[in-house]
């Protein structure tokens, strides 16, 4: 600040000369102070963007950049480029680090609604192929197409239901597939090799994952496929193949459907729909992996940007935060060479050569996503790695179109925080925690997996040192899989869960721990509208080994475990009302005070003793899950349409 003196001359239009003059020399000394002392840092270190300013601009509010890349390459710690109205078509990868202190920090300005798009517009002029199917010339491979704002779709055979929901089976086709490569279709004859080229997804056997081949060959009804994904490679037919239904995807001659599209040889195809002109349409097709890509970045913050069909890459990066943000369509159509991994298919010699089924991915250490909306992907929503990550306060929904072992959030690594989340939707498990140590999954909504696939849990972890990971204080319900339907699975070979606290209803077992299964603990849950509240499968000789099952709740009898106590089977428990989720008890409720005294886990109890279940009466009932509100991008993109939307 100017000092008193300096200030009151600066006001005397009738100072002499010689004062003006020392003024002047104490405010040179002055500004001098405040470059050394870093007073004009924050001024310096504001970058703004428009998309009506220029690259050549120096940046300013009053002369923006063109593109955030440009305010990238310029930012240094403790920077900001402020964002203005508009949507950016580009991949932003930061070039200098920020530090915890001075972060580097990209967000919109003043409230002002940004998108990044991994999308072009199609400027090319279009042409009639046959029918009503036309054709552009375009250069750059399609990922996903959107006309209208409306997701487009993949050309198929047989084709997507006209509603668009991804999770609907019955636009498959009955098919069988055999070791070998071999997939026979019902009700198909076509000519031979007419399906070279295109893919064939199949779920088959046991209906776990579904499985993807590239057709070498056709004639018929039946397709060849020398490249498949595992465990279509053979490994165990009698468990992964079989019966089935499936379809075949990506191949210009399944093109024959309103609202189909096939990209291939530099040229998009598209059949236009029934009272529609091509040229009236305009066309988003997506061309880019990322909107922004940190990865192996340190300390940058991205906020309050929407990204449409594109995602965002933290892997191998350190203290980096997403919060404020909205991700649709992070993941398009991939070609995948494991059901039960996310891995693309580089350098496998299939068509779609770079892609991964990874969402908003993140590795590294110490990460955040914090109050996110997360939708619509082949694969998952958010894809976690490394040691110390954190997900909060997000909704993440409608994943895993591919039917594989993604997820709405893959968590892998160690000493994660997943709290404060509502994920839902999904063609198997809402949550996947396997080879995840030391993790946290604390007052998350979890519900409606197994749209698709069987034998799952709303939360699935396989073969995993647990290391005392709680599952605690979650909404655990509505698994729609036709079969095996679970709750909290902890499959073959998971070691020291601590589940306690959680509400589970409309699953078939509340709780899985299948053998050998070692050291879990399973405290206060409540458990309703179950077919079994723990069940358990195990090849011949294992063994469940010190499972403690104490202080549950449910009206079925708690009775797999090594150590039982104080278990409360009634019909009658009390509830408050649980037709609308309120499990916690009235007064008089036989479950108050029936618990015995666990440390830390019962800590806080009122009364005589804890009570049993995951709700203590007389203390604050409390609610799990996101209080996000979904945002309105509507004149942008449409939504997809959750399982069983009719439209």
């Amino acid at each position: 600040m100017i000092s008193w003196d300096i200030e009151n001359m600066l006001h005397n239009k009738t100072f002499p000369f010689s004062q003006c003059y020392i003024v002047m020399y104490k405010l040179k000394i002055y500004l001098l102070i405040l470059l050394v002392s870093g007073g004009f840092a924050g001024m310096e270190g504001q970058y703004y963007v428009s998309p009506a300013g220029a690259d050549s601009n120096p940046g300013t509010l009053q002369k923006p950049f063109r593109t955030i890349q440009r305010a990238a390459n310029e930012m240094q710690a403790g920077d900001t480029c402020f964002i203005m109205n508009g949507i950016y078509r580009e991949t932003v990868m930061p070039l200098a680090n920020g530090k915890a202190d001075a972060p580097v920090v990209f967000t919109a300005y003043n409230g002002h609604r940004v998108i990044i798009s991994g999308s072009d517009t199609i400027g090319a002029k279009w042409e009639r192929y046959k029918d009503k199917i036309y054709k552009a010339y375009f250069p750059e491979k399609v990922l996903q197409l959107f006309a209208g704002k409306k997701r487009a779709f993949p050309a198929r055979y047989p084709n997507l239901n006209k509603d668009g929901d991804m999770f609907d089976l019955s636009d498959w086709l009955p098919v069988h597939a055999s070791a070998g490569g071999d997939a026979v279709f019902s009700r198909m004859d076509f000519p031979p090799d007419y399906w070279k080229g295109a893919y064939c997804k199949i779920l088959t056997g046991h209906k776990w994952i579904a499985h993807l081949g590239k057709i070498s060959s056709s004639s018929g009804n039946t397709v060849h496929c020398d490249k498949r994904s595992y465990p279509w490679n053979d490994y165990k037919p009698d468990t992964y193949l079989g019966d089935g239904s499936g379809y075949i995807i990506m191949h210009l001659h399944a093109l024959d459907s309103p609202n189909e599209w096939h990209w291939q040889n530099d040229t998009l195809y598209y059949c236009v729909p029934d009272g529609k002109k091509i040229d009236d349409i305009r066309f988003e097709a997506r061309t880019r992996q990322y909107g922004f890509d940190c990865s192996g970045k340190q300390n940058i913050k991205v906020e309050n940007i929407n990204f449409i069909t594109a995602s965002v890459d933290f892997g191998g990066s350190v203290r980096c935060t997403l919060e404020n943000c909205n991700v649709l369509y992070p993941v398009p159509f991939y070609a995948y060479t494991n059901g039960w991994g996310r891995n693309g298919t580089k350098g496998k010699d299939y068509s779609i050569d770079h892609w991964e089924g990874k969402g908003i991915h993140i590795s590294g250490k110490e990460n955040v996503v914090k109050n996110c909306y997360i939708a619509f992907s082949w694969g998952d929503g958010i894809s976690i790695g490394g040691v110390g990550n954190k997900v909060e306060q997000c909704i993440i929904e409608n994943c895993d179109w591919s039917a594989t072992d993604a997820a709405p959030l893959c968590v892998s690594g160690k000493k994660h925080l997943i709290t404060e989340n509502t994920i839902r939707n999904a063609a198997r498990s809402v949550l996947v925690h396997r080879i995840c140590d030391s993790t946290d999954i604390v007052f998350n909504d979890f519900y409606n997996s197994g749209f698709i696939c069987k034998d799952l849990g709303l939360t699935y972890s396989f073969h995993t040192n647990g290391g005392g990971s709680e599952i605690a204080y979650n909404w655990v319900h509505d698994n729609k899989a036709r079969g095996a339907a679970f709750g909290i699975y902890l499959d073959n070979y998971d070691t020291s869960y601590v589940v306690h606290h959680n509400v589970i209803w409309n699953c078939e077992n509340a709780i899985q721990t299948n053998k050998p299964a070692v050291g879990h603990r399973i405290y206060n849950n409540t458990v309703w509208h179950c077919d079994k509240t723990i069940g358990t499968w195990g090849r011949k000789g294992t063994k469940i080994i010190d499972q403690k099952v104490i202080n549950n709740l449910s009206d079925k009898a708690w009775n797999t475990g090594t150590y039982l106590s104080h278990n409360l089977t009634t019909g009658n428990p009390g509830f408050r009302d649980p037709a609308n989720k309120d499990f916690s008890l009235k007064a008089g409720s036989p479950a108050i005070d029936y618990g015995i005294i666990i440390p830390v886990v019962t800590d806080g109890y009122r009364d005589k003793a804890p009570d049993a279940g995951a709700y203590e009466y007389g203390l604050a009932r409390w609610i799990p899950g996101s209080d996000l509100d979904i945002p309105d991008l509507t004149d942008i993109v449409l939504p997809a349409p959750p399982p069983g939307t009719k439209r």
